[in-house]
């Protein structure tokens, strides 16, 4: 009796259209999005749940038996073993899902894909640890045609960019991805903020190299620069990879429309500067982030500014913890020098600014960098505070506390999310 699977039988179809190209495998080959889900969904079938160390359930993954028998079976300067070592070095992916695909694109490169899939397959019992027997790995007879498939599709000539990476968390779809080489200068022009771990851009100097000929647009994700990748681990140190620039932004320069997931990092930048581009593409894509969009009312008071009263400020230490909210306000309660001057507080997009009322004197200017926490306490939810050091708050060594007053509860809830997504798209300056 013949032994099938659709999911090998589709695979098999994939890799032959592969291998009629009779020419190098390169990311535009029309067969290899589809080549890549078929063989996640191969590996993945029947897949059992793992236990991490202190024994909770994990996501089932292949990434974690391909990870846990190279420790075991493979010697550490073996091909396979290299690879693996490279992905869990590569910090453009975290997630096992993510890992899982930059390591069978990278295996693909190094012709070893077949090699822990041989193991597995050949060593009796070995699959019974990992897959469950309606599985393709798990049976003798389809692990043997799988890896006879992996077999053939190593002798292939696959020439894939590794570097972008960025968003295989995410999909196996990629956006197109530019490297530019930019005449050496102190400054690109760009500002930059992190959502979800990307360096999302969100300003851009007209008269700056990085505008020139509209070389990256508003919108686009600053991958690397000068092969360092940027990541939310890493934008303290932008300035320190500004020798020479090397960018990659991500669009489709032929149909002009976004790259799905950017849509998701614009919408959930909180920006409405950025939120007008998205006016140009025809995008239907809608994520759960608008649930907590800001109401068109709301967002008139943000770009007037909140009326509040502005109480005082008090020097509270070392730290700007969040706990030390309370104290200071009741610090400045209790104070013979407390305030009550009229102020417009505004949340702009890279900090905060009160002036007074009757002349536009500036009270306060801080970025969002510089802002610790801020609150209110619950006995007297009418007043609130913001702490921000003396430099970014990461490296600051004094706090002050200012305190200020609203007469409607809500409002000031309102004045305390605004600053909290401020936070949330904190710019850096490259």
């Amino acid at each position: 009796m013949a032994v099938s699977n659709p999911l090998i039988k589709e695979l098999k179809g994939l890799t032959r259209k592969l291998i009629e190209c009779e020419i190098e495998i390169n990311d535009n080959n029309e067969h290899l999005l589809f080549f890549y889900k078929s063989l996640e969904r191969c590996f993945q079938k029947g897949i059992l749940m793992r236990l991490n160390p202190i024994g909770f359930s994990k996501l089932p993954n292949a990434w974690y038996w391909l990870e846990e028998i190279t420790e075991k079976y493979f010697c550490s300067c073996s091909t396979y073993s290299l690879v693996v070592e490279q992905v869990k070095q590569n910090p453009k992916v975290y997630t096992p899902t993510g890992r899982f695909r930059l390591l069978i694109k990278t295996c693909l490169m190094r012709k070893c894909l077949h090699m822990p899939v041989e193991l597995l397959v050949r060593t009796p019992l070995m699959a019974t640890d990992y897959y469950d027997k309606n599985s393709i790995l798990g049976d003798n007879i389809l692990g043997e045609i799988f890896l006879s498939v992996l077999l053939l599709s190593s002798k292939l000539n696959f020439k894939l960019n590794l570097r972008n990476s960025s968003f295989l968390d995410e999909s196996w779809q990629l956006p197109e991805c530019l490297a530019l080489e930019l005449v050496p200068c102190k400054s690109l022009g760009i500002s930059v903020c992190f959502i979800k771990g990307k360096a999302l851009i969100v300003n851009l100097d007209k008269n700056s190299v990085a505008a020139e000929d509209d070389k990256v647009e508003i919108g686009d994700v600053l991958d690397e620069i000068n092969e360092n990748a940027i990541t939310s681990n890493t934008k303290g140190q932008l300035r320190k990879f500004m020798e020479k620039a090397v960018g990659q932004p991500h669009r489709n320069k032929k149909t002009y429309e976004l790259y799905a997931p950017i849509v998701h990092l614009i919408r959930n930048s909180g920006i409405e500067g950025l939120k007008t581009i998205l006016k140009k593409f025809n995008s239907e894509i809608h994520d759960e982030s608008e649930k907590t969009e800001m109401t068109k009312s709301e967002n008139e008071s943000l770009n007037a500014g909140f009326s509040v009263k502005y109480c005082g400020c008090v020097y509270i230490g070392t730290e700007g913890h969040v706990k030390l909210i309370e104290k200071a306000i009741l610090q400045v309660l209790r104070s013979e020098d407390i305030k009550s001057i009229s102020v417009k507080f505004e949340c702009l997009e890279l900090g905060i600014r009160v002036t007074q009322d009757s002349n536009d004197t500036v009270i306060c200017k801080q970025s969002y960098m510089e802002i610790s926490s801020c609150g209110r306490t619950g006995n007297i939810p009418n007043y609130f505070a913001f702490i921000a050091g003396d430099t970014n708050c990461n490296l600051a060594t004094k706090f002050d506390a200012y305190v200020f007053y609203h007469q409607n509860e809500t409002e000031v809830q309102t004045i305390l999310q605004s600053l909290g997504q401020g936070f949330q798209r904190t710019h850096f300056a490259v």
